[in-house]
Formats: structure tokens, sequence, C-alpha cells
């Protein structure tokens, strides 16, 4: 099993006093690469020792035609700006999608690459649900990438950028620091920003506010982090056991579209369940060790005699999901487990808000049951 890469080896340089972020294989840099101020903010594709202030671990699963990969996401704010490096074992691009809408739709982008030291780093927005992505000046925006950088050394990546929180490009997210920002992300084993996506994508939650500069270690996991675990991976599997069954009774679209996202998130609670070296559960569809989940399954289906109640089931399902993730991430301090819980959140939001407006769009109407008016609209409207 390959190990993830959690831990930042750090090579200590005499002389300047510098640590260096390093990957596999990664030597240390000259000392002329090294920001010269302890904590300077340098988009030298270095990240040095207190160069940023928080950190994610983003999970990308295997399965689905891809190898499976992870995005390490640094991130420090000031009172005008954002600064950011991502982090991957690629020769190819990198990209992170800010606050995407339905699917990928509207989500701003920063796509970069890196040839030895020649870094190109664009500002694009995607215009669809599955894309394409556009450079915002091609757009009618601007590009409001103030400074970047990288380094690209023995298959592995490193891209840092600036930009303004609030550019006041229609094309950008304005930022608040402190925030819980949703992303997507994605990694490529080619150079051209305008090839698909080939080693990893999922979806996260950049927590603005959180003071991690780097990884912590990995703990084993106690009894309510697994069944929990196993509970999660249930449910996504119930949802997309559902769905199908939804999109043969009524042959909307939309039901298929969002099944297929649901292996998705399957795929990267079985990779993380891997890199924790548990078994995978055997499964059957529609059949479920939890009695909660299997009543759910069969009610839901029994009672969906017509599109728009299997509309409605189906944002009760995404409904439950936002909640019950919202629990384990509250529950746990692993970094590994919130990485892949935040990213099922944004995605389990964004399938609520599909479900709800496809429901809105043939003229009825969906009232929560489990989250709060104010969670709901936040998610919604």
């Amino acid at each position: 099993m390959k190990l993830l890469p959690l831990i930042l080896l750090t090579a200590l340089l005499i002389l300047s006093g510098c640590v260096e972020r390093e990957g596999p294989g990664t030597e240390a840099v000259e000392e002329a690469e090294v920001p010269a101020e302890p904590g300077a903010w340098n988009p030298d594709g270095i990240i040095a020792e207190g160069e940023y202030s928080g950190y994610a671990l983003l999970i990308g699963p295997v399965g689905l035609g891809y190898p499976g990969g992870d995005l390490e996401v640094f991130w420090r704010t000031d009172e005008e700006n954002l600064y950011m490096a991502l982090w991957g074992e690629t020769t190819g691009w990198m990209a992170v999608g800010f606050d995407p809408q339905e699917w990928k739709k509207g989500a701003d982008v920063v796509i970069g690459r890196v040839d030895g030291k020649d870094a190109v780093v664009e500002d694009q927005y995607i215009i669809d649900f599955f894309g394409p992505h556009f450079p915002d000046v091609e757009l009618g925006g601007t590009d409001d990438i103030l400074q970047f950088g990288g380094l690209e050394r023995d298959g592995v990546t490193v891209i840092e950028f600036k930009r303004r929180l609030d550019t006041g490009d229609e094309f950008d997210r304005a930022i608040t620091p402190g925030e819980d920002l949703p992303i997507i992300w994605s990694i490529s084993r080619s150079e051209d920003l305008m090839e698909i996506h080939d080693v990893a994508r999922a979806e996260g939650i950049l927590r603005l506010g959180d003071e991690t500069a780097g990884p912590s270690a990995t703990l084993p996991l106690s009894v309510a982090e697994l069944d929990g675990m196993a509970f999660i991976l249930e449910e996504e599997r119930m949802a997309r056991d559902l769905y199908m069954e939804f999109y043969k009774m009524t042959r909307l679209p939309v039901f298929l579209n969002v099944a297929g996202s649901e292996k998705i998130h399957i795929a990267s609670i079985l990779t993380l369940m891997n890199r924790r070296g548990l078994p995978a559960p055997a499964e059957a569809p529609g059949t479920y060790s939890d009695e909660t989940l299997q009543k759910m399954y069969e009610d839901l289906l029994a009672g969906a005699d017509s599109p728009e109640a299997a509309l409605k089931a189906a944002a009760q399902v995404e409904e439950a999901s936002v909640h019950d993730l919202s629990m384990e991430i509250e529950g746990t301090l692993e970094p590994d487990l919130m990485s892949v819980y935040g990213g099922l959140m944004v995605g389990s939001e964004k399938h609520l808000r599909t479900f709800v407006r496809a429901l809105e769009e043939r003229g009825g109407e969906y009232t929560p049951a489990i989250l709060s008016q104010e969670e709901f609209d936040r998610i919604v409207r």
C-alpha cells in the first residue's frame, strides 16, 4: 500500500537558517532560492517555515479511471490578499476551483504548471456544469493573479500565487478570511492547461480560519470514527442505488448524473479505508447493514410514485447526508477523515441544490425536514 505523503520532510540549511518543504527525492536548494526573511512570502516554489499559516491535505480517490493522488494546499491571508501554494506529485498541471455552484459551473479557477522553474499560472472560470474552463480575460474579465511562481523537481510540482481577496471581477469569487471555502480540484499529467485531468479530481473545503501550517500525525481511529466511516460509506452507497432506481423509473438525467458523483464519493471513502489498512466491506445494491438506512431506502423507493416525489426523496437523502457528514467532521481531528468528509460535504450540498432546483423547475417546492431553514437557505439559495 502506498503511504500518504503526510510527513513534511525538512532540511535545515545551515547558512541561511531557512527550512524547505521537500517532496520525494527533492534535495536542498541553493541559498539564493530561499526567502530572505523567515516567514516572508516568496513565490519560488519553496514552502518555507512560517510562509503559510493554513494547510489542507486533499485526497484524490483511486478508481473510475483515475490512479489517484493528493493535493496539499497551503495558504495565508492578510487584509487584502490571499497567498496560496499547491503541492502535488505530477509533472503536469494542478488546479483549484473556488466555490462551484452546480457541479463545476461557476468555479473561480487557478490553474498552473511548471517546466523546471518556468511557471505558467492562469486565472480561469468554468462556464458550464461540466466545463470547459477559460481564462477570465477571454470572457471579458481580468487576470487577477498578482504574483506567481513555482518549482518542478523529481516528479513533484509546487505552484505559489497571490491574488486579492476581492478582485472586483465577476469571474472571481470574493474570499473572506476565516470562512469555510468550498472547492473542486484536479491534477493532470499533461502540461497543456486545456487537457483533461487524468490523475485525480475531487471536492473539498478549505477552512481558512484554521491555523495549521502543516500535516499532523495520523493516529489510530477510535471506535466511533470507525463506525462513522462505515455508516458514511453505506449512506453514499444507498444514495447511489436509490438514484439509479429513480432514473429507471423517471428517466430524468439528473438522477444518473448524481449517481455517477456518488460513485466518486464511494471511491473516496474506499481509498481512505485502504490507506488506513481497513478491508472494504462486501456490498449488494439495495442491501445495507444499518437498519435506518435500509428502512430509508425502502420507504423512499416505495413512495416515489412520480418524478416530483422522486426529486423530493433525493433532496431528503442529501439533507441527511449534509447533516451526518457535519456530525462526523465535528467528531474527529484526523486530517484524512476531515479531508474526505469535507469533500463529500461539498458534493452533498451541490446535490441538494441540484435536486431542489430540478423540483422547482417542475413547479414543486421542497421544505427542509432535517436541516434548519437557515442552513438550508445558505446551501440552496
